[in-house]
């Protein structure tokens, strides 16, 4: 295709992109409670010619366009914010708070480029509108709730999207990339980034006075050998062309100087490539724990409790037939230099999960590079993380781009 009709078209939509960012950036909410962000992206898709259902999944978003036979193709934003107090000092700084799912008052960020994502998905959706006479088939939008806490894709599937909705043929989202130069696209085939697993650990003990720790059995001295121990897991258990990580992101115990707890609780967080890799660090985490706790000498009664939480998401991974064709694609128009095969990611994302049906869907997930010359974008889920907005020219100009490469050309 002509890269200048798309071009001219971001160019006139820019400025209105722009304001729709800003005002997503200030106003983010989070994981499960995007109720505004749900409704303001609904209404932009609206406003751009398609037929909008809300409340998929929880606040979930489906845009369908019918534009003739064809394939369908589902392009997917995710909508969530972070508890994350903002320190940019941007004109549109966000000065939200809100209760998270424990009740506590936080704040709130759009930490994670989301409002880019979404600001991006409505300008390709507006494009491709306007070019409707170049292309064939269906488009569905999908505003995702609750990636951050990897978990809105799979309601979504659960609510009927692929029984309420045209079944898609193929399923393309993005993300920003700090850690990629403004400009260029970062795509991969096969995994793309890691599985992740989150657990609560509570440690047993006999609480007492700090005084008399020999009338103890102390949780707290309990808990910081069972995080030692985990550390050799990796190094001495993990074969060594393998990738897998074990993080004790948290550790609660204990309410005053000279008491000390019964309990102490660990949050913990894995991350992997292959399954056989989960599987080999949650057992080596269930046998260190409770092989460390009775090595304390507690009663046979004071276990472990080892809990796997809902927030686990398996690896991202792209289909290599679909990835190949949109990185063609994207290289044709953009150039070689700016199209780049990455590494895959250690973070985690729920997009996959859009994959995990029968028969599979083939997905393609890229990244759009924000990093700016002087390196103050800062870096995903920072306090100062600050893309140039810019990006959301080259983000939509990504998507168009798939979306016409997959979506045949429309019969005269």
């Amino acid at each position: 295709m002509s890269e200048d009709p798309v071009l001219s078209l971001i160019d006139s939509e820019y400025p209105s992109l722009l304001d729709l960012y800003q005002e997503l950036h200030a106003h983010p909410e989070l994981s499960g409670g995007e109720a505004w962000t749900a409704e303001r992206l609904a209404g932009e898709l609206e406003r751009a010619g398609y037929l909008v259902t809300r409340g998929v999944g929880g606040h979930g978003v489906v845009a369908m366009f019918a534009n003739g036979e064809g394939p369908t193709l589902m392009v997917r934003a995710d909508m969530d914010g972070l508890p994350v107090r903002e320190e940019t000092g941007l004109s549109y700084q966000s000065r939200v708070r809100m209760q998270d799912a424990r009740g506590r008052e936080v704040d709130v960020m759009h930490a994670c480029g989301h409002d880019i994502h979404m600001t991006s998905i409505v300008g390709a959706a507006r494009i491709l509108a306007l070019l409707r006479d170049r292309w064939s088939g269906t488009l569905v939008l999908v505003g995702q709730p609750s990636e951050e806490s990897v978990s809105g894709a799979a309601r979504m599937v659960a609510d009927g999207l692929y029984s309420r909705f045209p079944r898609p043929a193929a399923g393309i989202a993005l993300h920003v990339a700090p850690d990629l130069p403004a400009g260029t696209i970062g795509y991969r085939e096969g995994i793309f980034s890691a599985g992740s697993e989150s657990l609560d650990i509570v440690i047993p003990g006999i609480g007492g006075h700090a005084a008399h720790p020999d009338q103890t059995r102390d949780p707290v001295v309990i808990a910081a050998q069972v995080i030692l121990a985990f550390q050799t897991i990796v190094s001495r258990e993990l074969p060594p062309l393998e990738f897998g990580i074990i993080t004790v992101a948290s550790v609660h115990g204990g309410l005053k100087h000279n008491a000390i707890p019964d309990e102490v609780m660990l949050q913990v967080n894995i991350r992997y490539f292959r399954k056989p890799i989960r599987d080999l660090l949650l057992d080596a985490i269930k046998r260190v724990t409770e092989g460390v706790v009775k090595s304390a000498g507690l009663p046979a009664s004071h276990i472990p409790g080892i809990s796997l939480l809902p927030e686990s998401v398996p690896p991202m991974t792209n289909d290599p037939a679909l990835t190949s064709r949109v990185a063609s694609a994207l290289t044709r128009v953009l150039g070689t230099a700016s199209v780049l095969r990455i590494d895959p990611l250690t973070g985690s994302e729920d997009f996959g999960v859009f994959g995990l049906v029968e028969p599979p869907l083939p997905l393609c997930y890229f990244r759009v590079g924000c990093a700016d010359a002087a390196g103050s974008c800062g870096f995903l889920h920072s306090s100062r993380f600050s893309p140039p907005p810019a990006v959301i020219r080259d983000a939509t100009r990504a998507l168009v781009i798939a979306a016409m490469e997959i979506l045949p050309a429309r019969s005269p």
